[in-house]
């Protein structure tokens, strides 16, 4: 039920659904009709963790996170993707190919017909100014209106593979956007990897000159030795004491190593960083922790007490377990502090941000482990210098001055190593990227043209249905016309039924049940007499409520009871039209004595019918007032009760005129006339307090209209099929 209710309400509301269905379906085909044809093509770039490379990476500690497996980690996807929408991928692209866009208002007068084919012809740059990264990059509602280039870089669902989707004012434009950016992406990523490696290069470049000093002072020294004293054989106190030297020499110079690498990758990344804005927005970015200063103090202290531990117990002891868990227990404050020194005063949800920052902890806290281990190894070393020295006989300077050229010299080669492997991964591709797969012109062009027309007309036909039938049901929602006996009586005034206006045979028999209605049997001598009728507003039009009184009078009249219909509308009279009836003197010249009552009133269609008109022609609005508030009103209208058992007088709008209630307190009842679907409820309540607080009497209401006067979808279908037909059959004129 609730269902044929919903199709009934849409159903009368048809007109309005069509024609917000027609203003959505034309408009967006109009639209893509109108608007500039875009072109869309993609090119594929292949992202994957080469082994070779991952090899070469390793020996100098650049991303050993490409050790692993070969697949991109959920990181480096979310990283990539937002490296292939950044201005230093983008702004070549923009420079290579000359892109401009069109101003708006320029496309605006483009959607004059052959404006854009004219212009194109002739003026081709006119209007035209070069695009900024963000509008390549940026693209919106806007965007379907007024066309420009536009790029979008995303990773294609479980693969590793960066498609770069672009779209442009022609398909040669359209596949060379997305070759470019492509290649621009790929050869940005080699730069950024070629930059690691030049960074760890200037590391040890620096390094370099106070590693081939220290190797040529230890020389010196040795030559020196060797030339004032004799060599001898050693003790077995001093091997131990060289030994030892010789292992701590080779622990210091391996640290070295791995702080300058760690050097190295900590300044990348501080590059890094120092280009995002949430790293410039950060307060405490480039301030430095003096709790980090004060844990590396710690750090070297116990990296000291686990050397001299290991010199006494196996690496399993509680004792070395228990310096070795402080010193990662002070690498893990270190990192933590960094990382607020790096960002996290400011919150960010970028994941690149959020990965570089954690990789600049984490170089942090070892830069910071490898100094602390550094001053820990200088201190031991010279502490190890001073009990050579203090040698009985010296018997260790020897071979403790020959260690120290076999270290310095080891070192000094492993920082050549160093250097060459750096400047050759600078030189050579070590980027991650390859494109597979270039923007080439498509077998089936029309499949990459947007907007398309039959997807459009798909989009307009259900989004119009759809805000069709939103329409419907706001308008519905929104609808205060009196839709049945339920809002007449909210409105204050009794029901009485429906009069249908479509079916006659359904109208006699309403009109019928309304005379039982408002006449009940028995009630011959208190019944309403005189019974003012009068629509509550202007939806009603005259020659309705002429019309529903008129049929009332015959219905009444029928039943045997003398009827007289009286026209007391003295503005606009019509009942004698209504009637079929002519013109003549009527209800004005009576009140005025200028006519006898009995020579204006003329006989119906029916035996026991009267019909009382208006007046021979319209009464001004003063003329008017006066006569409906005169006596003469009231004489007249007693005389007609005691001639006619029921008197119908109807009466102007109660909206336009006051005649209905200066009537109703000269009458038995009030009818008020409401338009079904038409008359507002709350103009129906006004008037009925207006009669309620004129007579103390609660107004009859007559609900003008029935539900099945509206066709039926199948009739409606009938009517269109007739007139097609009487089209048809027209002849040609």
């Amino acid at each position: 039920m609730e269902l044929r209710e919903l199709l009934r309400l849409l159903w009368r509301r048809r007109k309005l659904m069509s024609w917000v269905f027609a203003v959505i379906f034309c408009g967006l085909a109009l639209l893509t009709v109108l608007t500039e044809t875009q072109y869309v093509s993609s090119a594929k770039v292949y992202l994957y963790h080469s082994s070779t490379k991952a090899s070469l990476l390793s020996r100098i500690s650049l991303d050993s996170a490409m050790t692993g497996s070969a697949s991109l980690t959920d990181t480096e996807r979310s990283t990539y993707e937002d490296l292939a929408a950044t201005v230093p991928v983008l702004r070549p692209v923009i420079r290579e190919l000359h892109l401009t866009r069109k101003r708006k208002s320029l496309q605006v007068l483009e959607f004059i017909p052959f404006v854009r084919l004219l212009l194109d012809h002739f003026v081709p740059d006119l209007g035209r100014r070069p695009m900024t990264y963000e509008e390549l990059t940026n693209k919106s509602l806007v965007h379907l209106l007024f066309p420009r280039p536009y790029i979008k870089a995303a990773m294609m669902e479980d693969s590793d593979i960066l498609e770069f989707s672009s779209s442009a004012d022609s398909l040669e434009l359209s596949i060379a956007l997305a070759n470019a950016t492509a290649r621009s992406f790929v050869a940005r990523e080699t730069a950024m990897r070629q930059d690691e490696c030049r960074l760890l290069a200037e590391a040890v470049d620096k390094e370099l000159p106070r590693a081939r000093a220290a190797f040529n002072q230890a020389l010196d020294e040795q030559r020196d030795l060797r030339r004032r004293e004799k060599i001898v054989d050693l003790s077995t106190a001093g091997e131990q004491l060289v030994t030892r030297y010789y292992t701590l020499t080779s622990d210091r110079d391996a640290n070295r190593l791995s702080l300058i690498k760690a050097r190295g990758m900590l300044a990348n990344v501080k590059a890094q960083l120092a280009k995002r804005p949430e790293f410039r927005k950060t307060s405490q970015s480039l301030q430095r922790s003096g709790l980090i200063d004060s844990v590396k103090l710690t750090l070297r202290d116990l990296y000291m007490d686990l050397a001299s531990a290991r010199t006494r117990m196996t690496a399993e002891h509680p004792a070395v377990k228990e310096i070795e868990s402080k010193i990662a227990e002070a690498k893990r404050i270190i990192k933590d502090e960094a990382q607020k020194v790096f960002g996290s005063e400011t919150v960010s949800t970028d994941p690149t941000y959020s990965y570089l920052s954690e990789r600049g902890a984490e170089y942090t806290s070892q830069v910071a482990g490898y100094e602390s281990q550094d001053e820990a190894y200088a201190t031991l070393l010279a502490a190890l210098e001073k009990e050579a020295e203090a040698h009985p006989a010296k018997l260790a300077a020897d071979a403790l001055v020959a260690v120290k050229v076999d270290a310095r010299q080891t070192f000094v080669n492993s920082l050549n190593q160093l250097a060459s492997m750096a400047a050759a991964g600078e030189g050579l591709d070590l980027s991650l990227a390859h494109m597979v797969e270039p923007a080439t012109i498509p077998g089936k062009i029309n499949d990459y043209m947007r907007p398309k027309l039959s997807l459009m007309l798909a989009v307009g036909a259900l989004l119009g249905g759809f805000l069709a039938v939103v329409a419907a049901l706001v308008a519905a929602y929104a609808d205060e016309t009196v839709s049945g006996p339920a809002g007449a009586l909210a409105a204050g005034a009794m029901p009485l039924g429906f009069v249908p206006r479509r079916d006659r045979a359904a109208r006699a028999q309403a009109l019928r049940r309304l005379r039982e209605a408002l006449y009940p049997a028995g009630a011959d001598d208190g019944g309403p007499r005189l019974v003012v009728v009068a629509a509550a507003d202007g939806t009603v039009a005259p020659a309705e409520a002429y019309g529903l009184t008129l049929d009332l009078g015959r219905t009444v009249a029928r039943s045997g009871r003398t009827t007289l219909v009286v026209d007391a509308d003295l503005r606009q009279s019509g009942l004698y039209a209504v009637a079929g009836l002519p013109a003549g003197p009527g209800l004005a010249e009576a009140l005025a004595g200028e006519t006898p009552l009995a020579s204006v009133l003329v006989p119906g269609d029916e035996p026991s019918l009267w019909i009382l008109p208006a007046a021979a022609v319209p009464v001004d609005g003063d003329t008017a007032d006066r006569l409906m508030d005169g006596p003469a009103l009231r004489r007249v209208l007693a005389e007609l009760a005691d001639r006619f058992d029921r008197v119908l007088v109807c009466a102007a709008p109660c909206s336009r005129s006051g005649d209905a209630l200066a009537l109703s307190r000269l009458t038995g009842a009030v009818a008020l006339v409401a338009g079904l679907y038409r008359t507002p409820g709350p103009v129906l309540a006004q008037a009925a307090s207006e009669v309620l607080a004129a007579t103390g009497r609660t107004p009859f209401c007559l609900l003008d209209g029935a539900p099945a006067d509206d066709l039926t979808p199948r009739e409606q279908w009938r009517v269109i099929r007739r007139r097609l037909r009487r089209a048809k059959a027209a002849p040609a004129v």
